[in-house]
């Protein structure tokens, strides 16, 4: 029984075979099988010296290849070469010439007519510079993404400001995209994969609450010449502007702003920092937050978390910041009435506005003042310098008085005072006063000496 089974199964076989080779191809070939093709491109009856040939030939062209990136009136230019783009041809023609001749009789014819009825591509593998992608792509990113802006409530007019969505790079399909352009001849552009991110906060929603009066608002100025800085402030305003608060509910700015990095389209900008001004990447984020302490206090809402900065400030009195710091120090409030808030957040001119706005009119009026100031004056501290002489001394800084202060909440109701509380008591460090001292030898006393 087993050896006419057998016999009859090589009888198919060979009886494949014929019908296999009077197709027109030979298992023994020296030649690419039919069907076999490298980016779109056949290589049908090549010998394995032509496939290196002119695969070789290819990669010199597309290393040379340029293509427009662009998304909407965003357009950029990438050339294969800036991201150390290219292509292990080797393994491709080795691939391309070995299909088909690997495995027993029967796998290999079975392959030889796939190939020729359904086609079998080879796909080129891509070597190139993450990194350097990765910085292109953030560059596209800070040109065509869009945050979302939630409605809002004008301080000016009372109007309800109409939502607008947002733009994100779809960053997990751009690199392929880019890559497959790229690695393909005919192909000049490639559109950027964008998706459209819904506001939170719509019209809908502030007339479905109810919101509509002015609780508290607040003003700090800013220097819309330095460039990075108002940019971290316009963006962080732009992520509260809008948030409703519900009853109960707790904000915390650190939570609704986010980290504080590059990838999410904060910059470089000073910064304070263990009592100094330095680089930092969100620089002038706490003028968003201090604004909105303010507008908080006049607003008669519960203060959760707070934080005065090391050293005093320029944009709000004394006793009067919130620091904040992502993942350590945050502000926070409560919405401690019994009814929804919404903050709004505006900028015109280098001024940052924010208001807090609620259903129905404030009935108290709400005072902040400042009591019991002191001052702190600064340490003088001296310092050799080879470059003065003996005897003499120069300021390197002039020093600034350091200060204890007490903030407090005055809540008057009917011109009465119904409601006192301390709101905090700071302390900031003065700044230290620096006097180089010369220790230089005169050049009378060295000729002396000698």
């Amino acid at each position: 029984m087993k050896n006419w089974q057998s016999t009859i199964a090589f009888l198919l076989i060979i009886c494949f075979g014929i019908v296999f080779f009077a197709g027109g191809t030979s298992l023994f070939s020296s030649r690419v099988y039919a069907g076999v093709t490298v980016d779109g491109v056949s290589l049908a009856g090549c010998s394995r010296e032509d496939v290196q040939q002119l695969l070789a030939v290819w990669r010199q062209e597309l290393l040379q290849k340029r293509i427009k990136v662009y998304y909407g009136e965003n357009s950029f230019d990438l050339a294969a070469q800036q991201i150390d783009l290219d292509w292990d041809i080797a393994a491709a023609a080795n691939e391309a010439w070995n299909y088909g001749r690997d495995g027993g009789l029967w796998t290999r014819m079975k392959k030889i007519y796939q190939a020729r009825e359904e086609g079998y591509h080879v796909t080129l593998r891509v070597q190139y510079n993450k990194d350097k992608l990765d910085r292109y792509i953030a560059e596209w990113r800070q040109a065509v993404e869009r945050e979302p802006r939630n409605a809002a409530i004008s301080m000016q007019s009372g109007t309800v400001l109409p939502q607008e969505q947002g733009m994100r790079l779809a960053v997990e399909t751009a690199g392929p995209a880019v890559l497959k352009a790229l690695s393909t001849v005919d192909v000049p552009a490639v559109i950027l994969p964008v998706v459209t991110v819904p506001p939170e906060v719509t019209v809908q929603d502030v007339a479905a609450r109810g919101i509509g009066d002015l609780w508290g608002s607040y003003t700090t100025d800013f220097n819309e010449d330095d460039i990075n800085r108002s940019a971290n402030i316009i963006l962080a305003a732009n992520k509260i502007n809008g948030k409703i608060l519900e009853p109960g509910a707790v904000f915390s700015f650190n939570e609704v702003v986010g980290p504080r990095e590059k990838e999410y389209g904060f910059k470089e900008a000073m910064e304070l920092m263990d009592g100094e001004l330095v680089p930092g990447i969100g620089g002038g984020i706490c003028q968003v937050s201090s604004t909105l302490y303010n507008a908080v206090l006049l607003s008669n809402l519960t203060v959760v978390e707070r934080y005065n900065h090391s050293k005093a400030l320029g944009y709000v009195p004394l006793g009067r910041d919130a620091t904040v710091v992502y993942g350590l120090l945050d502000f926070k409030f409560a919405n401690n009435t019994g009814a929804p808030v919404l903050i709004t957040a505006e900028i015109q001119r280098g001024r940052l506005s924010i208001g807090l706005f609620g259903r129905g009119k404030m009935k108290e009026a709400v005072k902040i003042i400042s009591t019991d100031k002191k001052a702190i004056l600064p340490a003088e501290v001296r310092k050799e310098d080879q470059t003065l002489y003996l005897g003499e001394t120069e300021v390197e800084k002039p020093g600034k008085p350091g200060y204890e202060i007490t903030t407090l909440r005055i809540v008057e109701s009917g011109g009465q005072e119904i409601k006192r509380e301390v709101l905090a008591k700071d302390r900031y460090l003065p700044e230290d006063k620096i006097i180089k001292m010369g220790t230089r030898m005169p050049p009378f006393a060295r000729a002396g000496g000698e």
